[in-house]
């Protein structure tokens, strides 16, 4: 218990210490943007800047919320009970969601492909399993451009249940792709303030808690695709 708990208050610490360090580069540009607009008349100038000032709020403000919802989670995961769940239905659902908001605002329509078995079961928590799903549907979706499309594909052999999950965006430039999986890694979309980089990470935590694989890949076609192998029996 002593090793568990010192683990504990390490990988905190180590946390804490990239959080303040990917803090620190919006606060500076925040700082100097707000001492520029004070002392320009340039509108344009002014317009510019403003832009940089919402980014970099935006960006802390995700920061801190998804830090925050990680300690949580942490509390959470430890007083939870796998349990054996179906992941067609929990899919199915996430999916329909996102398909509600996504199709009318930037007409990107999510497909959902099933092979194999009427039933996908493993043993997981529910909630974190929904989690999982969405936190890779976003960030697909955050890649993705107006009118493309993003796939879920649900398929087993005789080990695993297999999801994937795939846009048609430009992929990962990372020369390592493992690296996506690291917190606040770099490769980030234009639109990155209202994503704290932390997204892929929670992500693979989640799937180690479920005894699982992750995987990245660029897809042949184009775009990125994560692949996750779930255990079809957990002892």
């Amino acid at each position: 218990m002593t090793k568990e708990l010192n683990n504990r208050i390490k990988a905190t610490e180590n946390f804490s210490t990239d959080l303040v360090h990917e803090i620190r580069n919006p606060l500076a540009s925040l700082k100097s943007a707000s001492e520029i607009i004070s002392d320009t008349a340039d509108k344009g100038k002014q317009e510019k800047l403003l832009k940089i000032m919402i980014h970099d709020v935006a960006r802390i403000d995700r920061l801190m919320t998804d830090y925050s919802q990680m300690l949580k989670d942490e509390l959470a995961i430890s007083s939870e009970q796998m349990e054996d769940l179906d992941l067609r239905p929990i899919i199915e659902s996430v999916v329909d969601d996102f398909n509600n908001i996504y199709i009318e605002k930037k007409n990107i329509n999510i497909i959902l492909n099933m092979s194999g078995s009427n039933k996908y079961f493993i043993k997981g928590i529910s909630n974190r399993i929904e989690q999982i799903i969405a936190n890779l549907l976003d960030n697909a979706v955050s890649f993705s451009k107006n009118g493309t499309t993003v796939k879920v594909d649900l398929d087993e052999n005789e080990k695993y249940t297999i999801l994937k999950v795939s846009d048609q965006g430009e992929g990962f430039k990372e020369s390592d792709i493992k690296k996506v999986f690291d917190r606040f890694y770099s490769n980030r979309p234009e639109n990155f303030g209202e994503h704290s980089g932390l997204g892929l990470n929670i992500v693979k935590n989640l799937v180690q808690i479920h005894k699982g694989e992750i995987y990245a890949s660029n897809s042949p076609n184009g775009g990125a695709m994560i692949e996750i192998k779930f255990p079809k029996n957990i002892n």
